[in-house]
């Protein structure tokens, strides 16, 4: 015979040798895990600014946009002083920005027949990212598409670094008469 107590799950079992009960068996499983303690979310680092008092103004080519409007600046570590953006904090960002320039000024013919707005010449326009006064990455337009953006990853591995969006059109760009003439947002990454 085997026993009263052949079941390892029995917890009443009784034996047969005068009513002594029989040791409780322990079930044998694997621990439970540790539960991992769940990280706290990345924090969004990050600047965003415009131009809201250049309607009707113009950037001379090889200036930077003169952003005047800060309007958030989370935890990025950088400064903004009119139109530049100072990183103090290695690591990659991704910078957004759109610059709106002036098409609705008449077009006056110059002489090789080529057409002309007052103080812009050049047949695109372009705008770009530059870091410590040297371009990376840029965007162009043909002149009376109206709005012109760009986007761009840039490392930054040395601070202070400064960041601007500069007219590299090679003539004046005129900017329009809207509530804001341009805008951009920089996101640090890692």
């Amino acid at each position: 015979m085997f026993g009263c107590c052949n079941s390892l799950f029995s917890n009443n079992c009784r034996c047969n040798n005068g009513g002594s009960s029989c040791p409780t068996p322990t079930p044998i499983f694997p621990p439970l895990p540790t539960p991992m303690p769940i990280p706290d979310p990345p924090q969004l680092r990050g600047l965003e600014a415009t131009l809201t008092a250049g309607a009707g103004g113009t950037v001379a080519d090889g200036f930077p946009i003169p952003f005047n409007n800060l309007i958030s600046n989370n935890a990025l570590g950088a400064s903004f002083v009119t139109g530049t953006v100072t990183l103090t904090k290695t690591g990659t960002y991704l910078v957004n920005w759109w610059v709106a320039p002036d098409m609705t000024v008449a077009a006056v013919e110059k002489e090789d027949g080529t057409a002309t707005a007052a103080g812009q010449i050049a047949e695109e326009i372009s705008f770009a990212v530059a870091l410590n006064g040297q371009i990376v990455s840029g965007a162009c337009a043909p002149c009376g598409t109206g709005q012109i953006s760009g986007s761009t990853l840039v490392t930054v591995t040395s601070s202070p670094t400064t960041l601007q969006i500069v007219n590299d059109s090679g003539e004046n760009v005129l900017l329009s008469e809207v509530s804001a003439q341009a805008g951009v947002t920089v996101v640090q990454l890692a």
